[in-house]
């Protein structure tokens, strides 16, 4: 197959044929031998460099077959020989790996506070961004139209080729039906966000929920690779909850599921966006504690927070109790030492329930893990079963900040090559 024909298919880019189904669908012999590529490239982007009978081994073909599909992505200049890896015995195999750039898919978050684009190539590497914009979520289509402008902006200072960019991949918060293409918290309409994004992006374009997103990169880039049964927590502005079970992302019968943080668990808590009181989220959240160290502040508790944020209590976000804390400040720390409180009473519930093997905790709250891991052990060990705690580890997530453009990139590319 000639790389001019994956051209003309694909949005007039090499890729389209690999990743859409091809127009003359009688072509039963050509769609079965692009479906393969297609999986060879996604088993290469998510597990990195492979040799023939390792791909062999994962898309359940012939080694002769693989070689053979090989050497065509070799001179479509998607995939490169990298030479010879290492053998337990025998002949060296030959290790296959992706053309850097032969194709790029774009990482998008959109959340209460902000948007975040990076572009990523075909080896997961981020050639651009992260960069911000002081675009928020809300209940207009017209916000995905300027994130489509700041898009092209961003495209054009790299110096990337929009053709070659295949797909984007959106983090939103809210309960997002997949299924459905819909976002009932901020489109209660029933608006079908894939159409729309479609239309507006002009390329394929997947949405899922942040948590969600997030826990797909812990998956194959993070701390719950080739892990089975996994929670990854992401504690930020909000609390939400990430759910691998059986080595496969649970997602629920509507998408709906990882609601952790709208949990009632505080009696005559503060009042949640959700309309109940106490739940969780109120007392664990970036959100929540920058709200309580503004509130205690107020009512004449001493900090080195009042000091940096120069009296402007309204300056106060999760950041600046983070940078107290680390210079020592006492009420700082006891905030932390509550919030772990708080979370570890909450994920002794999860492990009664899941018996997970691994339990990570993200976001920007994680980033005090120093602060609040031994109150959350503390409280683990007296709200749950000892003999059940004792089955799972609590670990902090290592991908930092980039965990939601690279999840949302890699969760979009996978949604395309399927």
């Amino acid at each position: 197959m000639l790389i001019a024909d994956f051209i003309q298919i694909f949005v007039e880019t090499i890729m389209e044929k690999l990743f859409k189904n091809p127009v003359n669908q009688s072509q039963a012999v050509e769609q079965k031998k692009i479906a393969h590529k297609k999986h060879i490239l996604r088993s290469i982007y998510f597990n990195g460099p492979l040799s023939n009978s390792e791909l062999a081994r994962q898309i359940n073909l012939s080694t002769p077959k693989i070689n053979s599909l090989l050497i065509e992505l070799i001179d479509e200049n998607l995939v490169n020989e990298l030479g010879r890896g290492d053998s337990s015995g025998g002949r060296r195999p030959n290790i296959y790996g992706l053309v850097e750039d032969g194709f790029y898919v774009v990482g998008i978050t959109i959340n209460i506070t902000r948007t975040i684009i990076s572009i990523f190539n075909s080896n997961n590497q981020q050639v651009s961004g992260p960069h911000y914009f002081p675009i928020k979520m809300g209940n207009d289509l017209a916000i995905f139209k300027q994130v489509n402008e700041k898009l092209e902006e961003v495209v054009r200072d790299s110096n990337i080729s929009r053709e070659r960019i295949l797909v984007a991949g959106i983090e939103l918060p809210g309960l997002n039906n997949i299924k459905e293409g819909t976002n009932k918290t901020y489109f209660p309409g029933g608006v079908n966000l894939f159409t729309e994004l479609r239309k507006i992006f002009g390329i394929p374009v997947y949405f899922n929920h942040d948590t969600k997103v997030r826990t797909f990169a812990e998956q194959h880039f993070g701390l719950a690779k080739n892990k089975k049964n996994v929670l990854m927590l992401q504690v930020d502005w909000g609390l939400g909850l990430g759910i691998i079970v059986n080595g496969k992302l649970y997602s629920g019968k509507s998408g709906y599921s990882g609601e952790f943080g709208h949990i009632p668990i505080v009696n005559n808590g503060p009042l949640c966006v959700c309309g109940k009181q106490g739940c969780l989220e109120t007392v664990v959240s970036a959100k929540a504690i920058a709200r309580q160290a503004r509130e205690a502040i107020q009512k004449g508790s001493s900090s080195l927070i009042s000091e940096l944020v120069q009296n402007d209590l309204d300056k106060i976000d999760i950041s600046v109790v983070i940078q107290a804390a680390n210079a020592g400040d006492q009420f700082a720390i006891s905030l932390f030492s509550e919030v772990g409180k708080w979370l570890g009473q909450g994920i002794a519930f999860l492990i009664q329930i899941f018996n997970p093997e691994l339990i990570i905790l993200s976001g920007q709250v994680a980033v005090a893990s120093q602060f609040i891991l031994a109150p959350i052990q503390q409280a683990i060990h007296t709200f749950s079963n000892r003999d059940i705690s004792n089955d799972t580890e609590i670990v902090f997530s290592e991908l930092g900040s980039k965990a939601g453009t690279m999840g949302a990139a890699a969760y979009a590319l996978e949604q395309i090559s399927k």
